[in-house]
């Protein structure tokens, strides 16, 4: 065939097949709402600071996650300059914290990122003889000797071999000692933070559980320790509270026995909600709103039910949004689907920017 002619024909079939390909949810599927982004809260506040917190999910991050996730979520707001913040590297095991601050000409924006999955690699390890393409945490370990067929690979290397132990070794007899190392981390970062700084929490899939749990936890111990006045301290100061790849619908099952009927029992966030509502020191002007953005093709996602976690003050909002294209309506990557929520700039924009567009934003 002439070359031109070819070209011709794989352009025609490209158009043919361009309507296969789609992003239902992208613009993202809104209710009406209106909330304040990142932007607004700084410039509102009085120093013009605010302070985010940003929590990873399932699969292996270290700290080129928060270095990637930061300027996503920065990037539409004007004139805005990131620097990291030099931080002591944490050893090895540890939960490891990488702050960084954006400075707008509307206020500061100062960002402790807590990286936890060098908690979970040691065990993780354990399954790097399954992998067919080894990850960075099983480099150098024996070549998997079978065939798998390139998809399945791609799926049982990283989603299964690597996303999905997180949570079951979170759900197993690790927890105990993965919330005590989040609680030094939680304190080491809100203890330097005064009472009055506005904080918004951004937790992606599993890491919004484990960062709930802990809390609530501290919450629960002796009134002499300063672990429960720094946990109620920061549920007063969240103003807004953003959960990507909700998963709590799911993990919490793991916290409920058998019982003949549906009933569920409170999740962490439940509770803790309920404490911030009950905390007679609250200033009853400080209202908080949870975004819970959801792709429905993330097979490991959930939307919140509203019922539970409205309530007076509380404002929660669900937002659909499309990761990546749907291929003829048959399929979305199951890894994108799940793990590009920070790095969607629908997504970043309506944190940076809330609803409506801030003025301050590009």
């Amino acid at each position: 065939m002439h070359p031109f002619l070819a070209t011709r024909y794989t352009a025609l079939l490209l158009c043919a097949l361009l309507p296969a390909c789609s992003t239902p949810y992208r613009p993202p599927l809104l209710p009406p709402a209106q909330f304040p982004g990142l932007i607004d809260l700084a410039a509102q506040a009085s120093p013009h600071v605010a302070d985010v917190l940003l929590v990873h999910g399932i699969c292996t991050h270290d700290a080129s996650w928060a270095n990637e996730v930061v300027p996503q979520l920065t990037r539409a707001v004007r004139d805005a300059t990131a620097r990291p913040v030099p931080a002591q590297a944490a050893a090895s095991g540890t939960v490891e914290i990488v702050p960084s601050i954006v400075e707008t000409p509307a206020g500061r924006l100062r960002f402790d990122a807590l990286i936890w999955s060098p908690l979970t690699t040691a065990l993780k390890r354990q399954l790097c003889y399954d992998q067919s393409d080894k990850s960075a945490i099983c480099a150098g370990t024996p070549p998997y000797p079978y065939q798998r067929a390139r998809l399945n690979a791609r799926l049982k290397d990283y989603l299964i071999d690597d996303c999905l132990p997180d949570a079951l070794i979170y759900q197993g007899v690790a927890r105990d000692s993965i919330q005590r190392h989040m609680r030094e981390a939680i304190l080491q970062v809100m203890s330097a933070a005064p009472a009055e700084t506005p904080l918004v929490v951004i937790s992606h899939s599993m890491g919004s559980k484990i960062l709930f749990d802990t809390l609530l936890r501290m919450t629960e111990e002796p009134a002499d320790s300063p672990a429960p006045q720094l946990a109620m301290q920061a549920i007063d100061r969240m103003r807004f509270l953003v959960m990507a790849a909700n998963q709590i619908p799911l993990l919490s099952l793991a916290d409920q026995p058998l019982l003949p009927t549906a009933e569920a029992r409170p999740d962490s966030l439940q509770l803790l909600l309920r404490k911030r509502q009950g905390n007679q020191r609250r200033a009853p002007d400080r209202n908080l709103t949870l975004l819970a953005f959801t792709d429905p093709n993330d097979l490991l996602s959930f939307t919140l039910d509203e019922r539970k976690y409205a309530q007076e003050g509380v404002t929660v909002y669900n937002i659909l949004v499309s990761n990546a294209p749907t291929w003829l309506g048959l399929l979305e990557r199951p890894d994108a689907a799940h793990l590009e929520y920070l790095s969607n700039p629908d997504v970043g924009r309506l944190i940076a920017c809330g609803q409506p567009i801030s003025r301050l934003c590009i």
